[in-house]
């Protein structure tokens, strides 16, 4: 069974507790608050079921803290849902992991939404692997992107959210060079503009 089916189906011995239990649980309908707790292992392959676990809070936290990086300047914009529903394609989200991402997303612009939190056990649930959490950091980057600038409140989140993950400011700020970088070859030798063209709206708008 692929993670999804585990988190849908509700095995316990996939359930993630915590804050990111509690934000897929809701948004799910299920109750992911007990959940067994991995050892912290540094380095080394996964264990067996570790892998999709992973996938699980990486899935949860990418979506959410999206949501509220978005919301960071008081406005989430056509761009910035443009941007999330890439996301989802590059994932290859089907149409019910789709609406769970949505959910999560809205979750992470509350008011109440435990940012720490939910960075503190991402991290711990991906046992800290630096390519996992800087593809994270850097998702996150190009999102705070979608408009063609970013806000110094987005900044702000970002630079904060590097902090909680264990990244230097100097490596923060490599990571928005490189993402800078990208952007303009992008733009450069495809024509695109700064700001991607917002699709239909639809049912289930993120803002």
């Amino acid at each position: 069974m692929s993670w999804w089916g585990k988190v849908v189906g509700g095995a316990f011995g996939f359930m993630l507790g915590g804050p990111l239990g509690a934000l897929l649980g809701a948004v799910l309908g299920h109750q992911f608050d007990k959940g067994l707790r991995l050892q912290d292992q540094l380095g080394g392959p996964f264990h067996p079921g570790d892998q999709e676990r992973v996938q699980m809070a990486f899935f949860t936290a990418l979506f959410s803290t999206m949501g509220h990086i978005a919301k960071a300047d008081g406005r989430v914009s056509e761009n910035e849902i443009e941007m999330a529903r890439s996301v989802m394609q590059q994932m290859r989200l089907d149409e019910q992991q789709k609406r769970t991402a949505i959910d999560l997303f809205n979750q992470g612009k509350q008011p109440d939404f435990d940012l720490d939190a939910v960075l503190e056990q991402f991290r711990q649930e991906s046992h800290r692997r630096r390519t996992l959490l800087q593809m994270f950091l850097e998702i996150l980057t190009h999102a705070a992107y979608a408009d063609g600038v970013m806000h110094p409140k987005e900044q702000n989140v970002l630079r904060h959210i590097s902090q909680r993950l264990g990244f230097s400011a100097t490596e923060f700020e490599q990571l928005l060079t490189m993402v800078q970088a990208q952007r303009q070859f992008h733009q450069q030798y495809t024509g695109a503009g700064t700001g991607r063209r917002p699709g239909r709206p639809t049912h289930d708008q993120l803002r």
